[in-house]
């Protein structure tokens, strides 16, 4: 699956993700999660781990621009056990500051979408901040619906 949109000059490809890419795609994780005001912890062994986890745990899509990644989307797999669905979530997307406005993220997101339906999903989820307005806006302009939360989400580590 490679997906390409044009802009003079050049043209930006969205792609699965490459062993080559890892240690760009480290540095974007890590200005993703500097961004929510967190800081991320995950090393190179830690991601080999979940890309190759049994099911479709993640799946890593880049965006490619004159031989440079300048974003990615990960989705990971999931599903809504009470209808029998499949679904992917849309957990990460990111694209470089610089590169931001250019059509970048609705691609990889389109391309995100590709792969859920190659997957058997019957839908693609994301969320946001609540403060995230912006990014809540390019969601709904993109084709995502807002579904109201009717509760709250809890979690306890794993040791």
């Amino acid at each position: 699956m490679n997906t390409q949109i044009r802009h003079k000059p050049s043209t930006i490809t969205i792609r699965p993700a490459l062993w080559a890419d890892k240690s760009r795609l480290l540095a974007m994780i890590g200005d993703l999660s500097r961004h929510h005001g967190e800081a991320a912890t995950l090393d190179l062994p830690a991601l080999v781990h979940l890309l190759k986890a049994d099911m479709p745990w993640l799946k890593l899509l880049v965006a490619e621009q004159d031989g440079q990644l300048v974003g990615y989307a990960g989705v990971t797999g999931g599903m809504r056990l009470q209808f029998g669905e499949r679904v992917m979530d849309l957990h990460h997307l990111f694209v470089d500051e610089a590169h931001r406005g250019r059509g970048i993220g609705r691609a990889l997101i389109n391309a995100s979408h590709d792969l859920a339906r190659t997957l058997g999903c019957g839908r693609i989820t994301v969320g946001t901040m609540t403060t995230n307005i912006a990014a809540q806006k390019a969601y709904v302009a993109c084709g995502f619906v807002p579904v109201p939360m009717t509760g709250k989400r809890f979690s306890m580590a794993v040791a």
